[in-house]
């Protein structure tokens, strides 16, 4: 079944170590060493963090990055995705009862999007804001048992009153047919909100997610970083 968002589909063509210093000097590293101890163990302690980063990269020049961040208790593996979303899983999709957007979340706090070509940012754009969705076709299989994944997703940059927006969905092949999450590679389209007409672009060539580490923590590594330097600065001053 042809993606109730994609009336027809346009193919282009695409042809196109440092060393450790001596013994008596060790007692200088001291406190610099506690402070990176801490901060390593606090990113270590922060391995469930409920902000990720995202990134998918196409061989065609295409990137697309963003941030999603989870409410404050979520389980270790969830999908957000419409309420009236049924079939997605084993390709007998049935759209025809999607909630309108927007909705109240049950795990996304908040997620955006941006895409690049040649590392000219071409659109952004919030898929959730809040623990408010405000894209219906908006998926997510995410799960973080100690290392962040991403099982399947439905992303866009889609804005109120855009006349065009790009999605990324592994849920639609490259010819805009609806197939089971995850069977078909991460697509990426242009879409023409007029027209109901969708452009393939390309098929991503990785995708990476990584936990945010809290602000916090970033500012205990800064500030160790900052002792260190000055207790180099000491020593040959």
């Amino acid at each position: 079944m042809v993606s109730a968002r994609v009336k027809q589909i346009v193919v282009p063509d695409l042809s196109l170590a440092a060393q450790l210093p001596k013994k008596k000097d060790r007692s200088m590293l001291h406190p610099c060493a506690l402070v990176v101890s801490i901060a390593v163990t606090a990113l270590a302690t922060s391995a469930h963090a409920s902000v990720y980063h995202y990134a998918l990269t196409f061989a065609n020049g295409f990137f697309a990055d963003g941030e999603f961040e989870n409410k404050l208790t979520v389980p270790s593996f969830f999908i957000e995705k419409n309420p009236g979303l049924t079939g997605e899983t084993t390709g007998s999709w049935d759209s025809s009862n999607l909630q309108q957007a927007p909705y109240a979340t049950s795990f996304v706090q908040s997620q955006n999007m941006r895409l690049y070509q040649n590392a000219a940012l071409l659109q952004e754009g919030s898929g959730v804001a809040a623990g408010v969705c405000l894209e219906k076709f908006f998926y997510l299989n995410f799960s973080d048992f100690g290392s962040p994944a991403i099982g399947a997703i439905d992303f866009s940059t889609a804005q109120s009153g855009a006349t065009s927006y790009y999605f990324i969905s592994n849920g639609v092949n490259s010819s805009g047919v609806n197939v089971a999450y995850g069977t078909t590679g991460y697509n990426l389209f242009s879409f023409d909100v007029a027209t109901l007409q969708a452009v393939y672009l390309g098929t991503a060539t990785s995708l990476t997610v990584n936990a945010v580490p809290a602000p916090g923590v970033l500012a205990m590594l800064a500030v160790s970083m900052g002792f260190g330097v000055g207790a180099r600065r000491r020593r040959t001053a």
